[in-house]
């Protein structure tokens, strides 16, 4: 009776052979998860950057000043300040984005928004472009609220704003200077924002955004009150 097998030399190469195979599938399923990783992570930036910018665009362009302040006891007061701070700038300014999320709440659709570079919590040397909300106008325009984390790694946040009388960009715009900035909103702003990705290259984005409502909202017949002083 014949019992012929494989000799060890069959058996080496035959091993040596599905090595091969194997290894060539592991390289190519590996590379593609690498891949699907580079893909996820880009797409997922690209989306913060997206929400971010639409963000800003729906605050900016319901951004207001009203002069109804109590005349003797003024409560709040509505500002606009960009303030420069090279590529790391911030601005804040009362708009009508507000959304009440409960019933009988006692909020209105005015809040208080700024936009601004923070370090991140677990990593201090990261900064994070951050969205600033406050429900309630008082004294303290810039301060109070919640922080919303909108893009994360951010090394520029630059912006600009158009003046219309002078037709020109300006870097800084405050309205509680007594400045011809004082009594309107720039007709313009315009953002440069830069992210890192995760190889530490940089991505850049720009756009402009209009703002409709420049001059103050002013009640017929209505007397303001005494502005208030906003310490910086």
């Amino acid at each position: 009776m014949d019992r012929r097998g494989f000799t060890l030399i069959e058996v080496l190469v035959a091993l040596s052979v599905m090595s091969m195979i194997a290894v060539s599938i592991w390289a190519a399923t590996s590379q593609t998860t690498r891949t699907r990783q580079v893909v996820e992570e880009s797409h997922d930036k690209h989306h913060q950057v997206r929400v971010a910018f639409d963000m800003l665009t729906r605050d900016l362009s319901s951004a207001f000043l009203s002069l109804n302040r109590a005349q003797l006891e003024p409560t709040h007061d509505t500002v606009f300040i960009g303030e420069d701070h090279g590529e790391e700038d911030r601005v804040d300014f009362a708009a009508f984005t507000h959304e009440r999320r409960y019933f009988d709440v006692k909020e209105s659709d005015q809040c208080e928004v700024g936009y601004f570079l923070a370090p991140d919590k677990e990593n201090p040397e990261q900064t994070n472009l951050v969205r600033r909300e406050s429900t309630v106008l008082d004294v303290e325009p810039l301060e109070g609220g919640q922080l919303l984390v909108l893009i994360e790694d951010v090394t520029v946040f630059d912006l600009q704003y158009f003046d219309m009388v002078m037709n020109e960009w300006q870097d800084a715009w405050d309205t509680t200077e007594v400045t011809g900035q004082a009594s309107v909103l720039p007709m313009q702003v315009r953002i440069r924002l830069v992210t890192r990705d995760r190889r530490g290259g940089d991505l850049a984005y720009a756009t402009q955004v209009p703002i409709p409502m420049r001059t103050p909202i002013l009640k017929e017949g209505y007397t303001p009150g005494p502005p208030l002083v906003v310490t910086h």
